[in-house]
């Protein structure tokens, strides 16, 4: 079978919809290549992204009955090609899950050739349920607090906001347009407490449907509750069925998510470079 490669742009991002999602934004430093056979017919796509230094790999599909015929490896070359015309000496990266009911994406990773690939952390899904059933948080509910959804701040006041958490580098925002468009704004909401703010929780949605918990902060513990109970009544309203998603980074972030909801499914985070 002769593969054709092609770039998808948003002038022919409609013929490409059954192998790239509409959340994916065709943004100056991504990248979107498509598989088309000799009828035309689309066979998969992929994406990759220049950040942080490298290009990460941040969406491969191969439709379901055209698999185990080398298309996603083609794709993965082809990515590799155009870095290497590119002239850039960046190494191309892919992150993935790994869970011993879905073991196809990292079988399919150890495929590839010239690649290194090891485990990273943990990703945690969490339902309404495990967050209404969580005696933890629930012991730490305070009535003093009022919840706001943070874009009902002025413009002004959210880059502030946004400029002192930078500042802190605990969270950098380097396009305020584009980040905006990426937040479920819905659920991006801040707590104060007697007109001082005290928390807030960021949320996106990602590729895959489900939403993810992007940014959390928190100079008092008990609006935690707060903002996710919050989050919880409109999450059933306006996503209902949906997960929260959020990536514990390190030891203390695993041992806390582990607290909090013992129940949600964790899944592990591989890295590849190629």
């Amino acid at each position: 079978m002769n593969i054709d490669y092609v770039v998808v742009v948003e002038e022919n991002r409609e013929y490409f919809a059954d192998v790239i999602p509409d959340v994916i934004a065709l943004k100056d430093n991504r990248v979107a290549v498509a598989a088309v056979d000799d009828d035309g017919r689309v066979l998969g796509a992929i994406s990759y992204v220049a950040i942080n230094y490298a290009y990460e790999i941040d969406w491969i599909y191969v439709l379901p009955d055209v698999r185990r015929q080398g298309i996603g490896l083609s794709l993965v070359d082809e990515v590799l090609r155009a870095v290497m015309l590119s002239g850039e000496r960046l190494p191309v990266t892919a992150r993935y899950e790994f869970t011993e009911e879905d073991q196809q994406m990292h079988a399919f990773f150890l495929s590839c050739t010239n690649m290194m690939t090891s485990y990273s952390h943990e990703r945690y899904y969490i339902k309404a349920s495990d967050i209404k059933s969580s005696e933890v948080l629930h012991s730490m509910r305070t009535e003093d607090l009022i919840i706001q959804p943070f874009f009902d701040e002025t413009e002004q006041d959210q880059k502030e906001i946004l400029g002192m958490l930078s500042n802190q580098n605990s969270f950098s925002v380097s396009d305020y347009d584009e980040w905006k468009k990426e937040c479920v704004q819905e659920l991006c909401q801040c707590a104060y407490l007697k007109n001082n703010l005290m928390d807030f929780i960021f949320f996106r949605k990602l590729a895959d449907g489900n939403l993810e918990l992007s940014f959390l902060y928190s100079k008092n513990p008990k609006g935690l509750l707060e903002l996710l109970v919050t989050t919880v009544s409109k999450l059933e309203t306006l996503f209902p069925g949906t997960s929260l998603t959020f990536e514990a980074m390190g030891d203390e972030s695993e041992k806390l998510a582990r607290h909090l909801f013992p129940g949600a499914q964790t899944v592990h985070i591989y890295e590849a470079e190629f």
